[in-house]
Parts: C-alpha cells; sequence; structure tokens
C-alpha cells in the first residue's frame, strides 16, 4: 500500500518551487492591483488567524506543532500584507522566506506524522 503522506510531500515540493521561482513576480502584480491585493490578503490573513486560533485551542497531541505551523502561515500572510503596502525590498524577500519556511515546516511535520493504519508499527 502506498503511503498518501508521499504525494502531499511532492505537491507541497511542487509549490514550494512555485513559490521560489515566482513569488516576487507574484508579488509585484498584485502590486500593480492593490485594491484587489488588499481584499485578497485580508481574507488571507483572516483564514491564518483562524487558523492559529483553531491551533491554540485544540486539545491534540500534536497542538504544539500545529500552532507553529499556523504561526508560519500568518507571518508569510502579513509580510506579504507588508510587501503589498509598503512595497519595501526587504518586506518582498521577506516574504518569500517566510512562505518557504512554512512549506518546509509543512513538509518535516506531514514526513514525522505517525502512520495511522491499524497493526502497523509506530516509527
Amino acid at each position: 500500500m502506498k503511503d498518501p503522506r508521499l504525494a502531499e510531500i511532492v505537491w507541497l515540493t511542487v509549490i514550494a518551487i512555485v513559490v521560489a521561482a515566482g513569488g516576487n513576480v507574484v508579488l509585484a502584480m498584485l502590486a500593480a492591483h492593490r485594491a484587489f491585493a488588499a481584499a485578497l490578503l485580508l481574507i488571507v490573513v483572516v483564514l491564518a488567524l483562524l487558523n492559529l486560533r483553531r491551533a491554540f485551542v485544540g486539545n491534540a497531541p500534536t497542538a504544539r506543532i500545529d500552532l507553529t505551523k499556523a504561526a508560519t502561515y500568518l507571518a508569510a500572510a502579513v509580510l506579504a500584507f507588508v510587501a503589498i503596502g509598503l512595497h519595501v525590498h526587504w518586506a518582498i524577500g521577506a516574504t518569500i522566506a517566510a512562505a518557504e519556511a512554512a512549506l518546509v515546516f509543512d513538509i518535516i511535520t506531514i514526513a514525522a506524522r505517525l502512520k495511522a493504519v491499524p497493526g502497523e508499527q509506530k516509527t
């Protein structure tokens, strides 16, 4: 039986490569349409805050990992807001770096997730 985590890891790796290669272009396109970008990023920040709250309130055994992962995505969303709103050079690079960090952390947590198949040894 194939491990479903492998597909998640592969797709998140593809997304991380796309973010690294085209992050500047996407931020430039969003900066050209600031009203649309502000509305879109406001939705992203609100969703990231809700995800952070869910991870904070949650009582799962992986609560610390979930909280850290949600915080990295929130940091990337807020930095994208700063990059679009202020259009400072450091914020553009910081947004891409934060998004990459969030994706890599997500990949690591998926890879470390215990298998949920009954009768299988836990690693």
